[in-house]
C-alpha cells in the first residue's frame, strides 16, 4: 500500500468545465508517497466498515473487515527550517 494525492486544481476545474469538461484540473500533478507498506504489517489496523445500508450490489459487499484505522499526521517544514515535524 501507498498513500496517492491528486493534486486536483478545482478553481480550473469550475472554471473549465462549461462547455468543455473537467481536462485540464487533473493535469496540475500528483504526488505518491516514499513508503511502502504491506498488507500484512497493516493487519492490525484492520477494522469492520460502516453497515453496507442501502443494500449493496453483489460486487460490492463484503463480509469480513476491509478498513483499516490508522491515525496519520503529517506537518510541512517551510524551506530554512531545520525543525522535522513530519511524524
Amino acid at each position: 500500500m501507498v498513500l496517492f494525492n491528486d493534486w486536483s486544481a478545482r478553481d480550473i476545474q469550475k472554471w473549465e468545465y462549461i462547455p468543455l469538461g473537467p481536462f485540464l484540473a487533473k493535469s496540475v500533478g500528483s504526488s505518491i508517497s516514499p513508503w511502502i507498506v504491506t498488507i500484512e504489517a497493516l493487519e492490525p489496523s484492520k477494522v469492520t466498515g460502516p453497515s453496507q445500508e442501502p443494500e449493496m450490489l453483489p460486487y460490492l459487499k463484503y463480509q469480513e473487515a476491509h478498513n483499516y484505522d490508522i491515525n496519520l499526521e503529517l506537518g510541512i517544514v517551510p524551506e530554512g527550517k531545520t525543525e522535522n515535524i513530519i511524524r
